[in-house]
């Protein structure tokens, strides 16, 4: 992984391939292991680039990853804005500075993209929405990611990996995939209690960003899996029909997590989407 200085921290980041840059961000409580199973074929058309979000992988909290009172928190915004200055960096050095990028962001990755969208705009070719959503947590989700906030130790983690991978694995990829639910759960289990602190209280304290579908002038494509149970495909239509330009699709046999469950169908329907509504 290659090292980026990012405001106050160092991002660790999966670069491959080359051409414009495809920037994912990954859901919560993973890190940029989550894109690895389709990173090859992406790779022959873009310049992928994958972060560790703040806190998450090998990438440390750092003093902005904390509130005024020194208690981990990273909201949306603060994400978005160490993507731009991650890009920005990355522009420069592969003499891509100016074009515009495709961003795909993943559940929590969802949250921040539409932070992004809000801050610039006019930086996007192109937006892939993957399972995730654009209303805040209700007041009992948000208590429950404190509570997780407050109470999480490296000893918990354990029940947490076994929880998400419950409520995130389609039940076919639970039966058979074993291989995609032992590294699941290895990715959970190596990240820290300050990463899942943050990141839990940065969500618990999102704002509304419907009114952001309306805004968003890059072509999107609005992804999710056929067995999703938190971003659910009736959810996600309804997603796609506020945005003006999207295109909806959803990958079989997959729940909350497609570019590990069927990362050949993810891949597809990025491609099919890139080269018919983004280079046209």
């Amino acid at each position: 992984m290659k090292k980026y200085l990012v405001d106050d921290t160092e991002y660790y980041v999966r670069m491959s391939g080359s051409g414009p840059i495809l920037l994912m961000a990954h859901g919560f409580p993973f890190d940029a292991q989550l894109y690895d199973p389709v990173l090859e074929r992406l790779s022959k058309r873009f310049t992928c680039v994958v972060p560790n979000l703040r806190g998450f992988g090998s990438t440390k909290l750092g003093a902005n990853g904390r509130n005024q009172h020194g208690v981990p928190r990273v909201k949306m915004g603060r994400y978005a804005d160490d993507l731009a200055i991650l890009v920005s960096e990355i522009q420069c050095q592969c003499k891509l500075r100016g074009e515009k990028i495709v961003l795909c962001g993943l559940s929590m990755g969802g949250y921040i993209s539409l932070a992004f969208v809000r801050r610039r705009p006019d930086w996007l070719a192109g937006l892939v929405f993957c399972d995730s959503n654009a209303t805040p947590d209700s007041p009992e989700k948000a208590r429950s990611r404190m509570e997780l906030a407050d109470s999480i130790t490296q000893l918990e983690i354990q029940n947490l990996a076994d929880r998400t991978i419950q409520s995130v694995l389609a039940p076919c990829t639970i039966k058979n995939k074993p291989s995609v639910v032992s590294a699941m759960k290895e990715m959970i289990m190596r990240q820290s209690p300050e990463a899942i602190a943050a990141g839990s209280r940065g969500m618990a304290v999102r704002s509304d960003s419907t009114e952001t579908l309306a805004q968003i002038e890059a072509p999107t494509l609005v992804l999710g899996g056929q067995y999703d149970a938190l971003s659910t495909p009736e959810s996600l239509d309804l997603i796609a029909q506020q945005i003006p330009n999207a295109t909806r699709a959803t990958i079989p046999d997959a729940g909350h997590v497609p570019p590990m469950e069927n990362p050949d169908a993810f891949v597809d329907a990025l491609l099919n989407w890139y080269d018919e509504k983004v280079v046209g």
